[in-house]
């Protein structure tokens, strides 16, 4: 009976200290998460989370003309209470309310709009310098092979900027320097992963053609289908794709000197199945005044601005929504599967990720509307970009689609894509002291 009685004990003290454990480590995840920096919606009444052991508390010192509220000894959230006045505030992360163990600014900026859209556009880029795409062996007139870009060092993501100093801006001009060379050794400027470097290489002659070559595959622009995301109106400047353009063979990030966005008309539409993506087929045409021009291509989309002619159709503004504003349940996706008529589906929002800094995967969605998905199948490619519409904001766009479930895919947080367009969220000092 004693025994019995220690054995119950010893399970009943395991099982404490179990669940202290977890206790402990689900609010050392918390606080590992929690973001140094958050944007809060001025005149709006919002909840954050916070861990059941620590608290957000406001520095008193700093808290300048934000309005928030005083936290209770059983609530673990802190709330914007109808702020007036836009500006900052530093916070403290602490344990207990006693033990700070992060600083956190607090933003309240303005009620910020834009236009959201949803149409297809055609995109054109020319690539900075030559980017290289493939390596190869030439088989010389003794009947061996040779590698001589290889041997030397070339990596297939590298861009050619110059050779002998001479500036490369189109493929033919690599062809046109290595074959006039001969045999003789060329020096190469490339960049690779930011960081620029020189390579020497010997050109060969190949047997098949007595042209001189290095055996390089090379591309020098890239041209596809995809969707705005939106237009601040404000500034013309314009968020596409939510995701970077890519070389299709090496997958690295492209680059650019130049691109462009043009007009695009959908023509048909190659339905997903598990495993086979689909894609929107589009058409768009080359001329003398496109739609905008790309200034940037990064991991999170391309931006850039619209000629000032191209805003007179433009949809209303609506509002953004910021990230802890995106909840788990139906929304809305913005995108265009038929000429170029923007439609409005139906989209379940299945998973919000929580995240520090930017990332294309902020939230898992789930295509329900039967239209979309008795002619897309799903998600297909070219809808990259497709804005997503949550109670009347504008709170992500879609960016990847799962393979093996066309229905599904992810979409990032609007947020990511205001920052990357450099279209400020937050106030200025002297626009947070009333000046």
């Amino acid at each position: 009976m004693l025994l019995h009685k220690k054995n119950a004990k010893f399970m009943i003290v395991n099982l404490v200290i179990m669940l202290m454990i977890i206790f402990v480590a689900y609010n050392f995840v918390t606080i590992y998460n929690y973001p140094n920096e958050i944007n809060l919606m001025q005149g709006h009444s919002q909840k954050l989370e916070n861990s059941l052991l620590c608290r957000l508390v406001l520095d008193k010192m700093d808290e300048g003309n934000i309005n928030l509220s005083k936290l209770s000894s059983k609530l673990t959230s802190f709330t914007l209470i109808n702020g007036k006045a836009e500006g900052s505030a530093n916070a403290k992360l602490k344990i207990f309310n006693l033990f700070p163990i992060k600083n956190v600014q607090v933003n309240v900026i303005p009620d910020k709009r834009i236009i959201p859209s949803g149409e297809a556009i055609g995109v054109k880029i020319q690539t900075k310098g030559v980017l290289v795409v493939g390596l190869s062996s030439i088989t010389t007139a003794d009947g061996k092979k040779h590698s001589p870009a290889a041997d030397a060092g070339f990596e297939i993501g590298d861009t050619i900027l110059e050779i002998n100093g001479q500036k490369i801006e189109k493929d033919r001009d690599i062809t046109n320097i290595v074959n006039n060379s001969k045999e003789v050794s060329l020096n190469f400027l490339i960049e690779r992963e930011g960081r620029q470097q020189k390579i020497d290489v010997k050109p060969v002659q190949s047997l098949e053609d007595n042209i001189y070559r290095i055996g390089l595959w090379v591309r020098d622009n890239i041209a596809g289908v995809g969707t705005m995301t939106f237009i601040d109106p404000d500034t013309n400047t314009f968020g596409a794709l939510g995701h970077g353009i890519t070389d299709i063979d090496s997958g690295v990030l492209v680059d650019i000197s130049m691109g462009s966005v043009l007009k695009s008309k959908v023509a048909s539409v190659q339905k997903a199945r598990k495993t086979v993506p689909g894609e929107i087929v589009g058409i768009f045409y080359e001329n003398d005044n496109p739609y905008g021009r790309i200034n940037k291509n990064t991991n999170f989309g391309i931006y850039g601005d619209l000629n000032t002619d191209s805003m007179r159709d433009m949809a209303k503004p609506i509002q953004i929504g910021l990230s802890y504003q995106v909840k788990e349940g139906p929304a809305k996706i913005l995108s265009t599967i038929d000429g170029n008529k923007v439609e409005e589906f139906d989209i379940e929002i299945q998973k919000v990720n929580r995240q520090n800094s930017p990332n294309s995967k902020s939230m898992l969605i789930k295509v329900t509307d039967e239209k979309l998905l008795e002619i897309t199948g799903g998600i297909v490619q070219g809808m990259s970009g497709s804005p997503i519409i949550q109670e009347g904001r504008i709170v992500g766009a879609v960016t990847h689609v799962l393979v093996n479930d066309p229905t599904r895919g992810y979409g990032i947080f609007i947020e990511w894509m205001l920052e990357e367009a450099d279209i400020p969220l937050e106030s200025t000092t002297e626009a947070a002291a009333g000046q």
